[in-house]
């Protein structure tokens, strides 16, 4: 009796920490946590992510460092998408469970749309407009024995709107804000719902060119969404989860003055705030990414290559709450939170894990004011062993789209 007792109340703290786990579910960012940043667009794409300094697609401007906008003249509507895969395996040693298990997240594939139009006012002053996923997590472990069938997905969709102003020749500035629409389920058996709701953020940015280089920066403000009645804390309902994008400083550096001009390198720099960030910080730490880019320009062919590298954001000094949660109503009863339970969430999110990435793409030149950019990345698998839960994952991504240039 006691044995059937303690495998009970396994299960309960178990049911526990996935339900209310899953707000931080296996991202699908590659190297960025759960934030896409430039990752998926169509030339950024190809070479690592950077586009901070000088972008190379339209959409990177409207969603990176809005002064940038004043790098892009005349009128420029770009329209593609990319398709995102992720394999990740959990195998769990049943000490948690009283079940050992293993499986392959059934979560995705998923689709991001890439649109983005800028026009320039003048030779100072241009405008831009965007709609793109910023921001996702979700995993699907339903069917697995000893997993409790946990599925869970939240997507985060920014429509932009920017402004970049040329002050000289030298420097810019910038500013955008970012209306996020969030969609948001957190899945097991009867304590979830689905719901969701909009958020806001501001990024400002500036670029100063000197020569052949070109230096840039941003500051990007968190982006809260509050998912309304969407997990049950308790025995008096459905109760609301905020879950913050966090806020990030980033610095980029681009150089053209190789092979006549033919040749561009860029590398940036972002940190981002994860501990401060609402119910993130209860299991990440800051991050830092780094990445490195080259593009070469022959004819009508332009050949792009990058790589990225990612600070493991996973905390490891960790307290009993997700959130405003300390506790979770399940199986008719009121379960408090603890240290390892949260260890047990982390172990769960686990596609943030890998470091590196490598990426290549392909611009060409159709027709005078006709371009398509097509890029493929690889997120390089990795395994990490959290608690009593190995976790080994890996991502890749293609993607394309056509822009058009008008006067």
């Amino acid at each position: 009796m006691n044995a059937m007792k303690q495998t009970n109340k396994r299960f309960t703290y178990l049911a526990l920490a996935a339900g209310i786990g899953l707000v931080f579910a296996q991202a699908h960012a590659a190297n960025y946590g759960t934030d896409l940043n430039l990752t998926m667009m169509p030339a950024a794409g190809g070479m690592g992510g950077v586009g901070i300094a000088r972008p190379q697609d339209v959409g990177s401007t409207v969603f990176g460092n809005p002064a940038t906008l004043t790098q892009f003249k005349g009128t420029q509507f770009m329209f593609g998408a990319t398709y995102y895969n992720v394999d990740v395996e959990n195998t769990h040693d049943g000490s948690a469970t009283g079940t050992a298990w293993s499986a392959d997240s059934e979560a995705g594939p998923w689709l991001v749309p890439n649109v983005a139009v800028s026009q320039s006012l003048g030779d100072s002053t241009t405008l831009g407009l965007g709609l793109t996923v910023v921001s996702g997590v979700g995993t699907d472990f339903r069917g697995t024995p000893g997993s409790l069938d946990p599925l869970a997905e939240i997507l985060v969709f920014g429509a932009n709107a920017g402004v970049g102003h040329k002050i000289n020749d030298n420097l810019s500035i910038g500013a955008a804000a970012t209306i996020a629409y969030g969609l948001g389920q957190l899945g097991l058996q009867s304590i979830t719902s689905s719901t969701s709701n909009f958020g806001i953020r501001g990024t400002l940015g500036a670029t100063y060119a000197l020569g052949a280089t070109t230096v840039g920066a941003y500051y990007r403000s968190p982006l809260s969404i509050e998912y309304e009645r969407v997990v049950q804390f308790a025995a008096n309902g459905f109760h609301d989860v905020t879950v913050e994008q966090p806020q990030e400083l980033a610095f980029g550096i681009a150089n053209e003055s190789l092979m006549n001009g033919q040749l561009l390198l860029a590398a940036d720099m972002i940190w981002k705030n994860w501990s401060d960030a609402e119910t993130y910080e209860d299991v990440y730490d800051d991050q830092t990414v780094y990445a490195v880019g080259a593009q070469y320009t022959r004819g009508p062919f332009k050949w792009r290559i990058g790589f990225s590298h990612a600070e493991s954001p996973i905390k490891r000094n960790l307290g009993s709450r997700l959130g405003d949660a300390t506790s979770i109503f399940l199986g008719g009863a009121t379960v408090p939170l603890n240290p390892t339970l949260v260890q047990y969430v982390q172990a769960t999110n686990t596609q943030v894990i890998w470091e590196n990435q490598l990426t290549a793409g392909l611009g060409w030149e159709v027709q005078p004011g006709l371009q398509i950019d097509a890029h493929v990345a690889r997120a390089f698998e990795r395994d990490e062993t959290i608690g009593p839960t190995k976790a080994d994952a890996g991502a890749w991504q293609v993607g394309a789209a056509l822009t058009w240039r008008f006067n």
